[in-house]
């Protein structure tokens, strides 16, 4: 940002226009005590006191050269004023610019919690990616966060997070990663982050879409069982057969788009509600591998929380499952 200087220039007109007043003004005032033409022929002697006095003509001739060295000097003194340049003020500071929003359309949430869309501003300025955000955690201290996909960010980065907060511009930041597992997309290479919330000020729900409670954490999941999936580049959950279950990831036969990465995968329960199993990491469609993100995947495959809730000491914010 640049800004006016204070400080007072140089000024080559100044310089002249003030010696060049005074000049004039000497040599007009020598000139009215300059002897005429006449008076350069030899006159009889007189005496001092006569000497002293100043003929008629002469004196008008005189004051009139003085009153012409006299406008001659003020105008001199105005021009040098008016070039001398004044005192700059600060340079006025341009308007804001406009909030920055994400380079992506992010869905209007209520609150940071499971199934809402969020956009993650690389630290390194290299960019961001939109993703979903998982399940509501406490750190052992009690702080709160959120799961979702480490490839969502840069391993190593503290990036930012930001949200369509209730719809209101310009996007809300609401929280830093704190951990980023990114180990590639081949059998048991781990893919999950962890995003640190801005405080409690945040608002904050444990239900999927701020409707659906999460009341606990699945541990016995099967061959054939029904699981879901929410994710904001679909707009609504999906759900499928369990195909495969291994240490650290599930993958069950559900569609998905690009966007839902980093969303909440859970079991219904029978009165409802439903239990955290993992965070979506990705899909595919084994008859169309390279399609990418111009194909609805066929199948999901998610990252288990219960494996990093005890490895990174954290609890599941769950609400209160109901009286049966």
């Amino acid at each position: 940002m640049e800004v006016a200087s204070w400080g007072t220039p140089y000024s080559p007109a100044r310089t002249v226009a003030l010696p060049l007043s005074a000049l004039v003004l000497a040599v007009l005032a020598m000139l009215g005590f300059l002897p005429g033409p006449g008076e350069l022929r030899s006159k009889p002697k007189r005496s001092l006191l006569a000497s002293l006095r100043v003929h008629p003509r002469r004196a008008r001739i005189h004051t009139s050269l003085l009153t012409l060295a006299a406008v001659c000097s003020v105008t001199a003194l105005v021009t040098a004023v008016c070039l001398y340049p004044r005192a700059t003020t600060p340079a006025q500071q341009p308007a804001p610019p406009p909030p920055v929003l994400a380079p992506i359309d992010l869905p209007a949430a209520s609150a940071v919690g499971p199934g809402a869309g969020i956009y993650v501003a690389y630290a390194d300025g290299s960019g961001g990616m939109g993703c979903t955000a998982g399940f509501l955690v406490h750190t052992s201290g009690g702080a709160a966060g959120i799961l979702t996909a480490g490839h969502c960010n840069r391993p190593g980065q503290p990036s930012r997070v930001t949200m369509n907060l209730g719809g209101v511009l310009p996007y809300a930041t609401v929280g830093t990663f704190r951990k980023t597992v990114n180990e590639g997309v081949h059998n048991e290479q781990h893919d999950i982050g962890l995003i640190a919330l801005d405080g409690e000020n945040i608002p904050q729900s444990s239900a999927i879409a701020s409707s659906l409670a999460v009341t606990g954490v699945a541990t016995n999941l099967q061959i054939g069982q029904q699981l879901c999936k929410f994710g904001m580049g679909s707009g609504a959950d999906a759900c499928g057969q369990i195909v495969e279950i291994t240490g650290s990831k599930v993958v069950f036969l559900a569609s998905g788009r690009c966007g839902d990465s980093g969303g909440p995968v859970y079991h219904y329960e029978k009165d409802g509600t439903v239990s955290a199993v993992g965070i979506l990491i990705r899909g595919g469609d084994p008859y169309t591998p390279k399609a990418g993100c111009a194909a609805r995947a066929k199948f999901s495959v998610a990252e288990l929380v219960r494996p990093w809730l005890d490895t990174w000491h954290l609890t599941a914010v769950t609400a209160p499952a109901s009286p049966r």
